[in-house]
């Protein structure tokens, strides 16, 4: 079989969510900028064997690198002006 190179994120991937730092694999990448992911446990936290781990989340907040997700959660973030 030959191996295909593919932009990150891509359903079957590993990432970690901004913010939290949640490990999660992408299921579906959806057509409007989002993609379910399931939430991956940690080493301390028991498995989830069900879709109770399931969420939709945007693009933008899928980090290949746990380092990539905790800066995105520490960045200023923009606020709208008063008008």
């Amino acid at each position: 079989m030959l191996a295909q190179p593919t932009q990150f994120p891509h359903a079957g991937s590993k990432a970690f969510l901004g913010g939290t730092a949640d490990p999660v694999t992408i299921m579906r990448r959806n057509a409007d900028g989002t993609a379910l992911v399931r939430v991956d446990p940690r080493p301390q936290h028991p498995r989830n064997r069900d879709a109770s781990g399931n969420r939709t989340v945007t693009l933008e907040d899928l980090h290949e690198t746990e380092r990539a997700a905790f800066e995105a959660s520490t960045a200023p973030k923009r606020r709208k002006g008063r008008k």
